[in-house]
């Protein structure tokens, strides 16, 4: 079964569950509120909250119902991030072994931001399987595309890292779900990971989180415009652990945020920060 993304022409934040309208009170339990214990409209505004996949599903659950309930209008929702960066890579040879002899080249360098255009599984699918009562339910995970486009306008202002538009790549794992050779667990080659990040990058992938495609899916679900910026605070075909000392990625870190401080003041109307 495949959902469709639906919008709504009042700009308010609507929810695709008909069993609210017959609720007493919705109680937003990890939120600690409650439509009857607190005045929703009068509290709220605007919100931004991101992390893991099981995690951010339960809390986007709640604040998509916190903003249906306080009646917010136009709601544009950013989740800012890291994420690990992919550079191009190309088989040049075989080795003495019959192992393929990879080549790297540069390309998505540590400290870049990406910013995505669509969220993919492991697959490099723009899809996203929830299961419902035993059914496997299928969700699409494109992103919205001018906000895209606005954000990366807006990165034309901040010359001193790059920032790019890409496909997401979204696991529900750290280790292996992402290639990694560093886990507790490890069932395949050093050869066989560069091979799939090969092809991850060739199927339009620049990074890998774990959170994009969730938050993908039920922002489109419940017509919100959203957008994912994640910094890469490595580049994963060069290896696994984040090596970079903490100074630097504090810096990294503060990148997105950067990018997103640029898109507020130009939506406001203000100039460049100095």
């Amino acid at each position: 079964m495949t959902e469709t993304t639906g919008y709504s022409g009042s700009g308010f934040v609507h929810v695709k569950n008909p069993h609210l309208d017959s609720m007493e009170e919705d109680v937003l339990y990890h939120l600690d509120l409650g439509t009857k214990t607190h005045n929703l409209p009068a509290m709220f505004g605007d919100i931004k909250h991101g992390m893991g996949i099981p995690s951010i599903s339960i809390m986007l659950h709640e604040l998509i119902k916190l903003l249906h309930h306080a009646k917010c209008r136009d709601v544009t929702i950013i989740r800012i991030g890291t994420s690990g960066g992919l550079v191009w890579q190309q088989v040049t040879g075989v080795t003495s072994s019959g192992s393929a002899s990879v080549s790297i080249c540069p390309g998505i360098e540590a400290g870049s931001v990406v910013i995505t255009d669509t969220a993919v599984d492991s697959s490099f699918r723009p899809r996203f399987e929830q299961v419902v009562l035993g059914d496997v339910v299928v969700r699409s995970t494109e992103l919205d595309k001018e906000l895209a486009e606005e954000l990366l306008a807006c990165s034309r202002e901040i010359a001193d890292f790059p920032t790019l538009i890409g496909h997401t790549m979204c696991t529900y794992d750290f280790y292996e779900g992402q290639g990694r050779l560093d886990g507790a667990l490890c069932s395949f080659s050093s050869e066989k990971k560069l091979e799939y990040l090969s092809r991850a990058y060739d199927a339009g992938v620049r990074n890998i989180e774990m959170e994009s495609s969730a938050f993908a899916a039920l922002c489109g679900l419940c017509g919100l415009k959203a957008a994912v910026v994640c910094v890469a605070l490595l580049d994963r075909l060069e290896g696994d652990q984040i090596r970079a000392s903490h100074d630097v990625l504090w810096e990294y870190q503060q990148r997105p945020q950067r990018l997103i401080a640029a898109f507020i003041r130009k939506r406001l109307g203000l100039g460049p920060a100095h």
